[in-house]
């Protein structure tokens, strides 16, 4: 009985705190959060599908995806002008998760998967509730983002096996961000905040080459010209009956990769 009244006292206590407890109307603040983004505005990867080849057929499955998928975890810098408004400047890290596809043929299968990442920076303007306690936000902003891909695939050819990995990287990619949420403010100097995250942008990778390539163990990527290990993206492509030199990149059309998402993110505030 007695352990049951000073737990009553300790929960009452901290509800009395919590909901004393007030937003700093204006000033400087840090934050960190974690969070997961599901695919949004995903399209179709050309080459990317499910395909199961038989004698008489051959059935194809399209595959939609957007590489904004996975984790993020990072941290903000803001500053609120008075109870209401502020901007901030945040950097998150994207740790995109794979998208498989499966090359089903007489005799073998071929496993392909295909994942990014991307290092992003977020200035945003956020407008508060201003209220005490419970403080409903919403945050509208700009992304910059610096990111790679990897495709990886391994083919089983009647025991055979290749094994292949290949990176997408260079140039730099824009988009939007939104999210709207609610902070919790928990004494003077800390809040916590649950909030909807949208990011709306696409990747144009400059260039793609194999880091990997073996067959049944044999390292492959030596004998390789630099026309079959890499790939520049450019604007334009003209062909030649003069092909050309082994000793360059092979050139394809830029194509843009999606890196939509739409998720939940969790965090802390400290109010400096």
């Amino acid at each position: 009985m007695k352990k049951l009244s000073i737990l009553k006292i300790v929960l009452v206590s901290l509800l009395i705190t919590v909901g004393s407890a007030s937003v700093k109307s204006q000033g400087a603040y840090v934050s960190a959060n974690l969070g997961f983004g599901f695919p949004m505005s995903s399209q179709d990867i050309e080459g990317f599908m499910n395909e199961t080849s038989g004698s008489n057929s051959t059935t194809r499955e399209q595959i939609f995806m957007s590489f904004g998928k996975g984790f993020n975890f990072g941290g903000t810098f803001g500053y609120m002008f008075n109870k209401n408004v502020g901007a901030e400047l945040g950097i998150s890290y994207l740790m995109g998760g794979k998208t498989k596809a499966i090359y089903d043929y007489s005799g073998g299968k071929t496993d392909y998967s295909f994942s990014g990442k991307m290092l992003r920076f977020v200035p945003a303007l956020v407008v508060t509730a201003g209220s005490d306690g419970l403080n409903p936000y919403a945050r509208f902003g700009f992304v910059i983002g610096k990111a790679s891909l990897k495709q990886d695939f391994e083919d089983n050819d009647d025991g055979d096996v290749m094994i292949g990995k290949l990176k997408y990287s260079g140039g730099m990619s824009f988009g939007v961000n939104a999210a709207v949420g609610v902070m919790f403010a928990f004494g003077d100097k800390m809040s916590f905040f649950a909030e909807l995250n949208s990011v709306n942008m696409s990747y144009s990778p400059k260039k793609a080459e194999y880091t990997e390539l073996t067959y049944n163990g044999e390292d492959m990527l030596p004998d390789l010209t630099t026309s079959v290990k890499e790939v520049e993206f450019v604007d334009e492509v003209t062909t030649s009956s003069t092909p050309p030199p082994d000793s360059e990149p092979h050139k394809e059309l830029k194509h843009k990769m999606p890196f939509g998402s739409i998720g939940i993110n969790f965090g802390v505030i400290f109010h400096l």
